[in-house]
């Protein structure tokens, strides 16, 4: 028999590539670089995530047969990739074994240390089990640190379906390498309103004046707001703005186009 090799000896599978981090059968080492984001997923009917804030749970799927799912959003460094990715976890599982390890004084928050995620099972989804294991502490390697700066990502803009690695978002999501996150210690992110708050609106906006809907546009998109689209409305405004144009909506054609809501 002749002793031909099918593959060369330094061949390696290529990577995917992707933006989102999936969790493949063995072993799969993480080190996390973010809070996470919390919130519900839902699926529409063209087999698309919608996803909620935590405090807005959907009464009820969208799809019957696809349940609403918890999840947990973050920013991890991939060491089979070797590169930054999002990491969405709706395992309970893996949510469980990280919250033992943020539980335990001899852990504490995961930014310290690496994460094996260990996936093992069949093809049935009920066989499917998780294994968390911490490994020492250790500070964050240099690159690491160094390819989260050059990947800036906004994780909240997964509650708008839009990409959280897209260059036109005027904010980031903090990363924390050290003790303290590397960006400012104030929140450098806001909550934006769900879809349906986003379809509310729009309602109750098409029964204004269109010179007053303009003027509450053009209030939002100045500094230190910088809100260029509706999607974009931080949640702490979300009830002052309804409140003002539900009064404007009973008398249309009122002679005061104030933005009475900023007040």
């Amino acid at each position: 028999m002749h002793a031909f090799k099918f593959l060369p000896d330094n061949y390696e599978a290529p990577r995917s590539g992707g933006q989102y981090m999936k969790i493949q059968k063995g072993e799969n080492k993480i080190r996390i670089l973010s809070e996470p984001i919390i919130g519900w997923e839902d699926w529409n009917i063209d087999k698309k995530p919608v996803r909620f804030e935590y405090a807005n749970k959907p009464l009820s799927p969208l799809v019957s047969d696809k349940p609403v799912k918890h999840f947990w959003a973050m920013i991890v460094w991939n060491y089979s990739e070797e590169k930054i990715q999002i990491l969405q976890i709706t395992q309970s599982g893996i949510r469980k074994g990280i919250e033992t390890l943020c539980n335990d004084s001899d852990w504490g928050a995961p930014y310290f240390y690496d994460i094996k995620i260990i996936k093992t099972g069949g093809e049935d989804p009920k066989s499917i089990k998780y294994q968390v294991n911490p490994l020492p502490h250790k500070p964050t390697p240099p690159h690491i640190a160094q390819a989260f700066k050059d990947n800036p990502c906004f994780l909240e803009a997964l509650f708008v379906n839009e990409d959280p690695f897209a260059s036109h978002w005027g904010k980031k999501t903090p990363g924390i390498f050290g003790e303290k996150p590397q960006e400012s210690p104030e929140k450098t992110t806001k909550m934006f309103i769900s879809d349906l708050q986003v379809k509310e609106l729009e309602s109750i906006f098409a029964k204004c004046d269109a010179s007053y809907v303009k003027s509450v546009k053009d209030t939002l998109a100045k500094d230190p707001m910088n809100v260029q689209n509706i999607t974009q409305l931080p949640v702490d405004l979300y009830e002052k703005i309804k409140t003002a144009a539900l009064k404007k909506s009973i008398v249309p054609k009122s002679n005061s186009n104030d933005v009475d809501w900023i007040k």
